[in-house]
């Protein structure tokens, strides 16, 4: 069962439709692991279908847009749209530690089903990224795959950071996250993760802008890697 969680806000938008698709992969994989979101999401999709029974046509067309936390904006799921059939997402290595709403994602953009065919690239002293998409202004969706005891640079964020832990473990000051954990950090916020002993520890992550570290050092190798 998952300690941390996405906000609320986060579970109304992706209840309501009117969050982005990046952040519904990210929502709905933490899903599969935690009953407890998914009761959540039933009851603001039932409230929301309450109040729309409620309303005439009239009245919903005068409503303003609905507000949403804004992260990376996607098209609808190509595996979803042309009926693939789920076997050619789910028999492949990475199915051991993913989802199916993630597996369908990772499919999608990059045709993958094994977690070491990944575009896999150096990010740090035993870190790997993956990139799954990278859209302007360095808004990205990515996989981190880190070795045990790998600790990253002290850093922050231009934008709110959602991370969902897939595999393995890691602390953040005195937190500590596990599979199926979700990690929310604000823009402003400042934090270093530690990847516990005893085996690799894979993330999804997705954010609105790069990562700004706060030591020369690191940010030479951000440079480097073009991260």
């Amino acid at each position: 069962m998952a300690r941390y969680h996405p906000s609320e806000d986060w579970l109304t938008a992706y209840a309501s439709g009117a969050g982005d698709e990046a952040t519904g992969v990210l929502i709905a994989t933490h899903l599969t692991f935690c009953s407890d979101c998914r009761k959540a999401v039933r009851e603001l999709e039932a409230i929301g279908g309450a109040l729309l029974d409620g309303m005439n046509m009239e009245e919903l067309e005068g409503l303003p847009d609905a507000p949403h936390p804004p992260v990376v904006s996607r098209p609808v799921l190509k595996t979803e749209a042309n009926g693939t059939d789920p076997a050619a997402y789910t028999q492949g290595t990475f199915s051991d530690i993913a989802p199916r709403p993630l597996l369908r994602y990772v499919f999608d953009q990059l045709g993958a089903t094994d977690i070491d065919a990944l575009p896999w690239k150096f990010y740090g002293p035993g870190v790997k990224r993956a990139v799954l998409f990278q859209g302007p202004d360095g808004a990205s969706i990515r996989l981190l795959r880190s070795r045990p005891g790998a600790a990253f640079p002290a850093h922050r964020h231009g934008s709110e950071e959602l991370t969902l832990v897939l595999k393995g473990a890691y602390r953040d000051g005195v937190d500590r996250y596990q599979t199926g954990d979700v990690q929310c950090v604000g823009e402003t916020a400042a934090h270093q993760p530690i990847v516990e002993q005893g085996g690799e520890c894979i993330a999804l992550v997705v954010s609105d802008k790069p990562t700004i570290p706060l030591g020369i050092v690191a940010r030479i190798v951000q440079r480097i890697i073009g991260a």
